[in-house]
């Protein structure tokens, strides 16, 4: 009870003394039965039995039977039934005092490492002869290898105190008790997110913005942020790292296909574009399955290439009523995690996973193999991890090279429990006991995080049980911790919420900007090439320009290249010959939110003549603003490597998405056009390839990067010819200096770039590059042929022979 209370004892006959007052007093005076009575009673209450003849001297009813005493209020906590008393639970609230808590909001970790090479060298033969096999294991309370025995002893007893309390009585209790409760989950989709905010911020960023031993970051530049999410539903670890990394990060999930199943439509926070749902060849996210284990593997690999740079798994059952065999029940689910971690994780990436306890030799021995595997790991409680549970985190940091046989071990022993799930035998041992032993480093390390882990958690125990007793007690310091706890981890400390949607046009001035004023150049036309217009003098300096194979098929008179926008998700638009935005439906595609830039949809094709099919894609050609970030400003060069990026995030394989009667919906490809140097022509046309067609025409196909599909292609029907620097600039080049000059044409002036404070300052934004774009276009077969006849030549097209006489003989 609240040592504050105003507690009251009763003696001489029900006298009343409040604690302030004191036992010996000689002038105490009783005041009369009657008044005594009625300070019991509210008000109301007295004056309706007063009306029924109460006099505070007899009880009511015919012959004054009734009770003078109120009824007092029952005691009954929850669902106990009336009069049950809790003795264990009792006697344990009465043990717990605020100086047993050691809560530190600056949180520090302790990392192992392990740099010899014993295990490393060991064949897969050496390391299955490891395995020992025996009958399932039932009970936990005599593994006391790892710990102190008085330690697990505690934990066990502590958490048998509350069998019979029930569910809500207990979590009012742990959410009262909490220091940190009422961070909750923040702006995200649930307390997990927050976790991983916690873990991120308390390693460094190791997972947002990984680093080598060297210090350097490992996402090179141009590169994404690969990460893997494994039994991970709903996925608020990924809706952290989506919302910390933007669509810089792609992201491959792999979870249970059911009631807990990713929910993408609540990632409100961080947007789901660039996150990938894959539930293995089986198609049911069973990560127990060595088949999706390896389709699983398969699939990260040919899209990630070296792999994901970390992978993060989150799982975890209910275990309600077997809580002290929680550890044993998710033996396969911490092997099956880890397998896949070795999988699927590059060179120098990392590793987290969520276990519970850590007392048996199966667990540990699986945590020595990690230890092998990685050149540190860690465990850890963080503070956003309710201090009750059995809850840690193992980290792992830098994968090592040589981890193949590991691997295949791990693979063999879960094949093995896959297939036996249902005998009475099981794998009780994956690394022999005096070997773990014998590297006291790790041994004293896991002995070590069990015991301060297991006596934290059951301080925490003993507080819930002191808060169950009385449900006024709350625990002061939640409001600080939560605060603070958030500026530590860079977390706004905001109310979750859901974007609000603008309107096409209103999305359209806010992604333009102060263009926005200026938007006509957006209707620009495109100017064709020909010989007649003297194509020699648009391109008077070759070194300024740049290309892009394009379709440029027509559709009811109009071309299709035009002007993309994304509000996120499927809900994208395109900018019309009405200078209007209406709704993408031609394809199915998902753009990150607040994207706008210039592309087209390409029809691409796998397979020659009569077996060749057809998908259409979205190509981005150039960019203004992509997933809220701001380009229109870069170079040409730099504005296209971003949009092969962002297309690199977004582009996943084809899937089913949604069904109906007639016909069946998937989503489309996005790439990138490859940019090439004017110089680089006849290198360009080198790397076409000649395709039979379903007509059996013959035509030069570009083959695009897809690594699911590598064998598909489009057929390019012009080259689109962008200006790099500004148009009233030109380059020339001085061969007694060796190097190039520019010359401002409207001044006629030269300088040198050494010359200028912003070197950037001379490239065209995409408002200068967009208007004077230029079109050669394939009307004729033969303009892109090596040679051709003179009299076979239309005189007003443009031929390749003429690019390449002009670009290579007169350069």
């Amino acid at each position: 009870m609240n040592d504050n209370f105003s507690m009251k004892r009763r003696f001489n006959g029900g006298a009343t003394l409040s604690e302030d007052s004191s036992e010996d007093e000689t002038d105490f005076v009783e005041p009369p039965p009657a008044k005594k009575q009625f300070e019991n009673y509210s008000s109301p209450a007295l004056r309706m039995m007063q009306k029924m003849g109460y006099s505070g001297q007899t009880g009511l009813g015919k012959q004054e039977q009734g009770r003078l005493e109120p009824v007092e209020a029952s005691t009954q906590k929850g669902r106990r039934g009336l009069g049950l008393k809790l003795d264990g639970l009792d006697l344990a609230a009465q043990k717990w005092t605020p100086d047993m808590e050691n809560i530190q909001l600056s949180e520090t970790v302790d990392f192992i490492s392990d740099y010899s090479d014993d295990l490393e060298t060991k064949s897969y033969d050496e390391l299955r002869a490891w395995m020992v096999e025996g009958p399932k294991k039932l009970t936990i309370d005599d593994e006391t290898k790892f710990c102190n025995p008085n330690v697990l002893r505690n934990v066990l007893a502590s958490k048998t105190v509350f069998d019979n309390l029930g569910a809500d009585d207990m979590r009012n209790a742990r959410t009262r008790s909490n220091p940190f409760e009422t961070i909750g989950s923040a702006i995200f989709l649930n307390r997990a997110a927050v976790k991983m905010a916690n873990l991120d911020a308390l390693f460094d960023f190791m997972f947002t913005n990984p680093v080598d031993e060297g210090e350097m970051p490992l996402v090179k530049e141009n590169e994404l942020l690969y990460f893997a999410d494994v039994c991970a539903g709903p996925g608020g670890f990924s809706e952290y790292v989506l919302w910390r990394k933007k669509w810089e990060a792609k992201g491959f999930g792999f979870t249970l296909r059911c009631e807990n199943d990713f929910k993408l439509d609540k990632f409100l926070a961080g947007h789901p574009e660039t996150f990938d749902t894959y539930y293995g060849i089986k198609g049911d996210g069973n990560v127990y399955d060595p088949d999706n284990i390896e389709s699983l593997t398969d699939y990260v690999l040919k899209q990630s290439s070296m792999g994901v740079h970390f992978m993060m798994s989150d799982g975890g059952f209910s275990v309600e009523g077997q809580e002290n065999v929680q550890e044993i029940l998710s033996k396969q689910l911490y092997l099956c995690q880890c397998l896949t971690a070795l999988s699927i994780v590059r060179v120098d990436g990392h590793f987290v996973t969520k276990l519970f306890d850590l007392f048996t030799p199966f667990s540990v021995g699986l945590i020595y193999l990690m230890y092998k595997c990685f050149k540190k790991i860690c465990i850890v409680k963080p503070n956003t991890s309710r201090p009750a549970n059995s809850e840690r985190y193992l980290v792992c940091k830098w994968k090592k090279s040589n981890t193949e046989a590991i691997r295949q071990y791990l693979f063999n022993v879960n094949e093995h429990l896959y297939d036996n799930g249902n005998t009475d035998s099981d794998i009780n041992e994956l690394v022999p006991l005096e070997v773990m032993q014998s590297d006291e480093t790790f041994y004293n390390y896991i002995c070590d995080t069990n015991n301060v882990i297991g006596d934290n958690q059951v301080v925490a125990l003993l507080k819930i049980a002191h808060y169950s007793r009385d449900v006024n007690l709350k625990e002061p310091r939640q409001e600080e911790f939560k605060n603070n706890s958030l500026g530590i981890w860079n977390v706004p400390n905001e109310m979750r919420k859901a974007p609000v949607k603008p309107t096409p046009e209103r999305l359209f001035e806010n992604l333009l900007k102060n263009w926005y004023k200026e938007k006509e150049f957006m209707n620009s036309e495109e100017r064709c090439l020909t010989l007649k217009k003297r194509f020699k003098d648009t391109f008077f300096d070759k070194t300024d320009w740049a290309f892009v194979p394009i379709d440029v098929v027509e559709n009811v008179g109009k071309t299709i290249r035009t002007f993309f926008m994304s509000k996120g998700n499927s809900d994208v638009y395109k900018y019309t010959e009405h200078h209007t935005w209406v709704p993408l439906t031609e394809i199915f595609i998902e753009i990150t939110p607040n994207t706008l830039f210039y592309g087209e949809i390409v029809k691409e094709l796998t397979g020659e003549g009569g077996a060749q099919t057809m998908v259409y894609a979205m190509h981005i050609i150039d960019g203004i603003v992509l997933g809220g970030t701001d380009i229109r400003n870069h170079k040409l060069e730099k504005r296209n490597r971003l949009c092969r990026k962002f297309a690199e995030s977004l582009n996943k394989p084809q899937k089913v998405i949604g069904t109906n009667s007639d016909r069946v919906q998937c989503t489309a490809a996005i790439r990138c056009k490859t940019l090439h140097s004017l110089l680089d022509l006849r290198r360009f046309f080198g790397s076409l390839d000649s395709y039979r067609l379903k007509d059996n025409k013959i035509r030069l196909g570009h083959l695009v990067r897809d690594l699911m599909n590598p064998n598909r292609f489009y057929v390019p029907r012009g080259l689109l010819f962008f200006k790099i620097l500004k148009p009233n600039l030109c380059k020339r080049f001085d061969a007694h200096r060796q190097d190039y000059y520019y010359t401002d044409l409207a001044t006629n002036k030269h300088f040198w770039l050494k010359d200028i404070p912003d070197p950037d300052a001379i490239y065209s934004s995409f408002k200068s590059t967009f208007p004077h774009r230029k079109l050669w276009k394939w009307e004729d077969p033969r303009q892109v042929a090596e040679t051709i006849d003179d009299a076979c030549r239309q005189e007003d097209l443009l031929y390749r022979v003429d690019f390449e006489h002009f670009i290579y003989d007169d350069y």
